[in-house]
């Protein structure tokens, strides 16, 4: 009843305040008639709030917040809301503000759930190459090597995922290319030739993407998801934009401690040459670090087939979006000495195709290293390059759609008058010594 006394006090107090505003322009009749109505309308919220308590009571319920005349109730939910008799669209307002002073720990584990994602359609005929990390414990005979702190291995649950995942893109239509499949030692130059020798159905080869798995191992209470791509953020759009994809939808169906880090980070943090499985490959390819098994809640955790599929579908979800906004490309042509670059923007037919989809501030041309001036009408690039492209000249185009992807692939290079594009740029393999066998050999 104390919040209708309060609405009533401030209802008087406003129409009380308009009234006279209005006296000092109008007789006193309209302001008496003026006054009169305000007055019957606080009347009429005070019945109102008084036949809603009434209501409540005879349902056995107390006014108390969050407190029922028969029992303890879990939430101050169950009461009509004190706006009801003003709006029947706030009836349950209540509920949905008492619902924000419950809300879980981020680290708690939902319920799971496995929806085909709207955006799977993008997917389809993408090629993609998964490589679950190590195998055969990379041949050690460490016992605690790449195990948890009660010995889970981190083979066995790179692998798990792998095999889960794969079903997940398959169904969307993906064509899925498994670098093992069983508890197998694979070489790097294997691995990577599933991702550089795979021939596509007009005779070029490559698959679109390689994605390897793996988890994680520090001190006992890290634990957060990280994807790692080759090098310098200049080499890499294709790469960062998935990998935040993926990134971000680790964090939220892991429960990882997101926002601790960076969730995108250079292979060159660890390894001068970075990891050699990226280093080697050549097409996008991000290395997973989903999360960490050195951490003794999420080792049990990994060690769960289920929690395996959870890690899986957010990985398949993260690849949905990034496929939903779009694979910008381009294609180039030579023409003696002027070079013809038509832009593509990668995005469905949607309504509003008409207009420009492409960020005109992100396109850069560069031959060589050095920018290079062109002309631009609609999405057709031309320019005209003096004397001869030198053979090992690379010319390099990037550019961005309206939704923030990054067009592949960016460089090319000619030869007998013919354009043709090339791998992405990979760092020089220096002197080095042995390393971690998944991830490459160290720099001395």
């Amino acid at each position: 009843m104390s919040g209708c006394r309060e609405y009533f006090r401030r209802v008087m107090r406003h129409f009380m305040t308009r009234a006279k505003g209005f006296a000092m322009k109008s007789a006193m009749k309209s302001t008496t008639v003026c006054v009169l109505s305000c007055v019957l309308f606080a009347v009429g919220v005070v019945v109102g709030c008084n036949a809603n308590r009434r209501a409540s009571n005879a349902d056995g319920l107390s006014t108390t917040r969050g407190v029922s005349s028969t029992g303890p109730s879990t939430m101050a939910t169950s009461r009509p809301s004190r706006f009801a008799s003003l709006d029947p669209v706030w009836s349950n307002f209540d509920e949905a503000y008492a619902m924000l002073s419950t809300r879980p720990d981020w680290r708690e584990h939902g319920p799971m759930s496995l929806p085909r994602h709207p955006a799977e359609k993008h997917l389809k005929g993408l090629v993609i190459v998964l490589d679950p990390g190590h195998g055969m414990s990379d041949g050690k005979t460490d016992p605690k090597y790449k195990r948890g702190p009660t010995g889970v291995r981190e083979d066995d649950m790179n692998l798990r995922v792998g095999m889960l995942l794969k079903r997940l893109l398959e169904e969307a239509g993906a064509v899925v290319v498994m670098t093992r499949e069983t508890d197998a030692l694979v070489n790097f130059d294997e691995r990577s030739g599933k991702a550089n020798d795979y021939v596509r159905a007009d005779g070029s080869k490559g698959a679109d993407l390689f994605i390897s798995l793996h988890h994680n191992a520090a001190g006992p209470t890290a634990n957060y998801s990280s994807v790692w791509y080759h090098g310098e953020v200049d080499w890499n759009g294709v790469e960062l934009d998935v990998g935040k994809s993926i990134g971000h939808a680790l964090g939220r169906h892991l429960r990882t401690d997101a926002a601790r880090t960076n969730p995108l980070l250079s292979d060159q943090l660890m390894y001068k040459s970075g990891f050699g499985m990226l280093r080697q490959t050549n097409v996008p390819a991000i290395l997973l670090e989903s999360s960490f098994f050195s951490h003794p809640e999420e080792e049990q955790r990994l060690a769960d087939a289920v929690y395996n599929l959870r890690e899986a579908y957010a990985i398949y979800e993260g690849l949905c979006e990034w496929a939903y906004q779009g694979r910008p490309t381009q294609s180039v042509s030579l023409a003696g000495s002027v070079v013809s670059i038509v832009l593509e923007d990668g995005l469905p037919p949607w309504w509003g195709r008409e207009r420009n989809r492409i960020e005109t501030s992100t396109i850069s041309v560069t031959l060589g290293g050095e920018p290079v001036a062109f002309k631009k009408d609609k999405n057709t690039l031309t320019m005209d390059l003096p004397g001869k492209i030198a053979d090992d000249a690379v010319l390099e185009v990037r550019f961005k759609n309206m939704l923030g992807n990054s067009n592949y692939p960016t460089r090319f290079t000619q030869s007998a008058g013919q354009i043709r594009a090339i791998g992405p740029e990979r760092a020089k393999l220096p002197a080095t010594r042995p390393g971690d066998p998944d991830h490459g050999p160290r720099a001395d």
